[in-house]
């Protein structure tokens, strides 16, 4: 069995029985459902590979880390396969439009998780009751019929996928293989010179724990840092680029209202990205939006203020924060609030096993909330410089009372630079309100 892949080139599973294995496993209907779901929600021009990405190819990618580091441990082949399983199928069980919808279910259900819902798609339970669904259309669960035949067991995957231990696993932790190859894919689709190489040094000097953790050789640090500085280009290029933040908030639009109209539920959320779009089509409330997707985006950014550098306890939604800042915002339908709250999603903290001894601490979690006025429909007006100074500092003056917090930075459109830490970072709203 063999794959050509834009990250890792030539991929082959020389393993026959493991080769069987994975090509069963890509035959069922839950991996197929990846076929049509995209990793980035979106497609704008200056990322445009990221948009037309989809999540099978990350998926083999992650499987073929795995694989790598297996051969390292003598281990029963039973063992081997459960690996396996676990990274091909660790975003099987994410919705359509994937952390957009999830974040929008999740203010519902505080227990939703694509993580989590794998135990449903896999059994095949559909709101609580024991019953095998379509996974798509006219096809139900595969994957318990094949463990069996197997000898898998279902909830070795499923710890692997979603691990109870602290410190987490190869397959799920704050440097996984997961995020490995999906920040090195973007990477390399961006362009960016270097990406497959320090891929290829970082896991030369990676290797398979008894415990199955990752366990690194020092020489791997710089290409650790070099993959953390990845993860801050491209999500800040991701949350704040001017261009990035219209396509962003019509699909945030269409996530919110999605849940609003029981498009999509947390017991009915399997549908692939086709059939959901075309769910928003037909609905006569998400419809004109929906068509955008297709037809292009409509909305434009008038305005914006990303917070950051600050401490809070605070976990709010999206949806909470978007609904107050729309109520102090220009009134009328045409503008809408985009709302990015993030922690650890740009940088995170990390803790890595060194080979010699010991654990090695690592980067910093990051805390930001990017706050967008955006325009729904194109013109040529724009705010007065009075009117965006006066609607910054009410954003300014709501996000420390929402956060508790009377001390951040702050960037907006003028001083984007495409680095998340960034001296042009403005100090003029820094401190009390």
């Amino acid at each position: 069995m063999e794959f050509h892949d834009i990250l890792h080139g030539h991929i082959r599973f020389e393993d026959r029985m493991l080769a069987q294995f994975f090509g069963e496993l890509l035959d069922t209907p839950e991996v197929h459902r990846l076929r049509n779901m995209r990793q980035m929600n979106f497609d704008v021009p200056l990322i445009q590979e990221l948009g037309r990405s989809r999540r099978l190819p990350h998926s083999i990618g992650v499987s073929y880390l795995a694989l790598n580091l297996s051969k390292t441990l003598q281990m029963p082949i039973e063992k081997r396969k459960c690996i396996l399983a676990a990274a091909l199928l660790h975003d099987a069980a994410i919705p359509p439009f994937g952390h957009l919808v999830e974040s929008e279910l999740k203010a519902n259900t505080p227990s939703f998780s694509h993580e989590h819902r794998l135990k449903h798609l896999i059994y095949g339970l559909e709101g609580g009751r024991n019953k095998y669904s379509p996974v798509v259309h006219g096809k139900t669960s595969g994957l318990l019929d094949l463990f069996r035949r197997h000898k898998v067991r279902p909830n070795d995957v499923l710890e692997l996928v979603c691990p109870m231990r602290p410190g987490g696993n190869a397959i799920s932790s704050g440097i996984d293989i997961d995020n490995i190859d999906n920040v090195h894919r973007m990477a390399a689709m961006l362009g960016w010179d270097g990406a497959k190489r320090n891929l290829v040094s970082l896991m030369s000097n990676c290797t398979l724990g008894e415990d199955i953790s990752l366990c690194f050789d020092s020489a791997a640090i710089p290409f650790i840092d070099k993959w953390m500085e990845y993860r801050q280009r491209i999500y800040t290029m991701i949350i704040a680029h001017p261009e990035c933040i219209p396509q962003n908030a019509l699909q945030a639009d269409l996530a919110r209202r999605a849940v609003e109209f029981g498009i999509i539920t947390a017991d009915d959320w399997r549908m692939t990205e086709p059939e959901f779009e075309a769910r928003l089509r037909d609905c006569p409330q998400t419809s004109e939006l929906a068509w955008q997707m297709i037809s292009g985006c409509d909305y434009s950014l008038e305005d914006y203020v990303w917070f950051k550098g600050y401490e809070s306890s605070k976990k709010l939604s999206n949806r909470l924060i978007a609904e107050r800042m729309t109520e102090l915002s220009r009134s009328g339908e045409d503008y809408s609030i985009f709302v990015w709250n993030e922690r650890g999603l740009i940088s995170r903290a990390i803790s890595i096993s060194i080979k010699d001894g010991g654990i090695l601490n690592l980067g910093g979690n990051s805390a930001s909330c990017m706050i967008a006025l955006v325009r729904k429909r194109r013109s040529k007006k724009r705010l007065t410089k009075e009117a965006a100074s006066g609607w910054r500092r009410r954003v300014a003056a709501t996000f420390s009372e929402l956060f508790g917090v009377e001390e951040y930075l702050v960037d907006f459109p003028e001083t984007y630079t495409g680095f998340f830490s960034s001296s042009n970072s403005s100090g003029f709203m820094l401190g009390r309100h």
